[in-house]
């Protein structure tokens, strides 16, 4: 498990860092095209499109995160009310069911998709679409180990009789 919790901890980093200086550059580049558009009166296109591609990649990194971390939106009335046992099976299930519909949607379908955008140029850019489309199998594979790592802490949580929460896991508490 100390394993899989130091690549867990490292792909957390890596995705708060990339999150972090791509919502930096994200702003400086809107608050650029403010000024632009309505001081100077030349709204800049690149500015626009770059800002689209950052948001996607942030989003993607973002949901990632949030799934790996626990904080994601759910509702634990009920598995709250769950034996040990029970909460243990619920965990895996839910966290297989992701992991095949993260497996082919986002990581093979994903990829499928991004290699038929790499033809396409960006016009404002002129940059390859795929860039923007590979976000999705990229944070795909991280969301997979995170569904493989939260079925080994599921049944390390049962075998040690506790339950681990989202917040302790980020470190954001």
């Amino acid at each position: 498990m100390k394993v899989l919790d130091k690549i867990k901890f490292i792909l957390d980093k890596f995705q708060e860092i990339v999150s972090t200086i791509t919502l930096g550059v994200m702003t400086v580049i809107v608050v650029w095209q403010v000024v632009a558009r309505y001081i100077f009166n030349n709204p800049s296109a690149i500015t626009g499109t770059l800002s689209q591609y950052l948001f996607v990649w942030m989003i993607m990194f973002g949901s990632a995160y949030v799934y790996g971390s626990k904080e994601h939106l759910t509702i634990d009335l009920l598995k709250d009310k769950f034996k040990p046992l029970t909460n243990m099976i619920v965990e895996i299930i839910t966290n297989i069911c992701l992991f095949v519909f993260i497996l082919f949607v986002c990581v093979i379908g994903g990829w499928l998709y991004t290699s038929t955008q790499a033809v396409q140029i960006d016009a404002a850019l002129q940059i390859s679409k795929a860039v923007m489309y590979v976000s999705v199998p990229v944070t795909g594979v991280i969301t997979l180990y995170y569904a493989v790592y939260n079925c080994v802490l599921a049944v390390k949580n049962y075998k040690e009789g506790t339950r681990t929460y989202g917040d302790e896991l980020s470190g954001t508490a």
